[in-house]
């Protein structure tokens, strides 16, 4: 797969001219399927994505599932208490080993009972002793790098990628004293929209739509008006959405935390897949697993401080994150629709506060496109 023409050259130039006036993109973009073929190669194999959240598989054995791009992974804890991830895949005959999440002992097929160890090792292969030739060592299942960072699991499959933690260093600082490393993912869940995963991406990353998209929801909270850029890198992209005077006060939160942290959120890319938004007290985020050029599962999740899963505080704070993803699912599945008339336009982005995240992530993709 390559990209046509066009494509390239409007890759090249958002890559190489620093001066160019940050804009959207056309609709091709979101829906050309040549490009998503691309997207899974240059973007997802090659890169770091986000699988979850190191709670959710805390005791030996537990384990949870994702595809990225066309790669069934699992990834889970083994009995050194190692984080490893590895092919879902059954070196027989090619058949997933286990969905979903859960807890287990071995890795077995449902197809012909192979199973494996928890570091990957073929444990049993039944009547493959009496077959000439047959060497169990040589079964292994394939191991993906994996690198956790703030609590968060990231795999790279090709095995190229350059370390991660290097590439977040200067986001760090913005996040320090909300200590999501000592936070717990508390409730997680599963929804497919009907939309391209960079529109979400960049939906996820702007305030300019906060106060007319979530005018119910989420503007006596965080307006428009009051958000700021951040700091971006080779890794990540980020903006603050501060809290309106009026609006109570989010609890409980890090004693740290100093005036200007407790009244905001860091709302956070780290590319290609992951987005989350930190608050005093909660956390929710989102890593985006797309399935087809218009269609994204996305892992949804809302961490903790610890003895906070129960408060009256969090669960309205989840009933939220619920309320404000329906109306975004609404608003960029109507907009998908739309990604192949002929009339949609390149415009000039709204001032870098509201959208200047927009451009740094189309930067990345731009680069990504025209590597090697």
């Amino acid at each position: 797969m390559t990209l046509d023409q066009a494509q390239e050259d409007l890759f090249c130039a958002i890559a190489n001219n620093e001066n160019r006036t940050p804009h959207s993109m056309p609709g091709w973009y979101y829906s050309d399927q040549q490009l998503f073929e691309l997207e899974k190669t240059k973007v997802f194999a090659d890169g770091w994505v986000c699988v979850g959240h190191q709670s959710e598989i805390s005791k030996t054995g537990q384990y949870i599932t994702a595809t990225i791009g066309d790669e069934p992974i699992v990834i889970l804890r083994d009995r050194q208490k190692q984080i490893r991830a590895f092919s879902n895949i059954c070196r027989h005959r090619g058949m997933t080993l286990v969905d979903g999440k859960g807890k287990v002992s071995l890795l077995t097929c449902p197809y012909h009972a192979w199973s494996y160890q928890l570091d990957g090792q073929l444990y049993k292969a039944p009547y493959m002793d009496s077959v000439e030739g047959f060497d169990p060592t040589l079964c292994a299942l394939p191991e993906f790098k994996l690198e956790e960072w703030l609590g968060f699991m990231f795999v790279n499959i090709s095995g190229v990628a350059a370390p991660l933690a290097p590439q977040l260093a200067d986001l760090e600082p913005f996040l320090k004293n909300y200590h999501p490393e000592d936070r717990h993912s508390t409730q997680t869940w599963h929804e497919e929209w009907q939309t391209n995963w960079k529109a979400l991406v960049e939906n996820f990353m702007e305030g300019y739509h906060l106060s007319v998209t979530h005018a119910t929801t989420l503007d006596y909270i965080t307006p428009t008006e009051l958000c700021e850029k951040l700091a971006s890198g080779d890794g990540f992209t980020a903006y603050r959405s501060n809290y309106r005077p009026s609006s109570p006060q989010r609890l409980p939160f890090p004693a740290d935390l100093i005036p200007k942290e407790q009244r905001s959120s860091v709302l956070v890319n780290i590319y290609p897949n992951f987005v989350i938004t930190v608050g005093p007290n909660c956390a929710v985020f989102l890593i985006l697993l797309p399935v087809r050029v218009e269609s994204v599962v996305i892992k949804m999740g809302v961490l903790v401080q610890d003895g906070a899963d129960d408060l009256a505080e969090t669960k309205a704070y989840i009933d939220l994150a619920h309320a404000f993803n329906a109306e975004d699912k609404a608003t960029l599945e109507a907009i998908q629709k739309n990604a192949k008339t002929s009339f949609r336009p390149i415009a000039h982005l709204a001032p870098e506060a509201f959208e200047g995240t927009i451009w740094d992530f189309t930067r990345q993709m731009a680069k990504l496109m025209i590597s090697n």
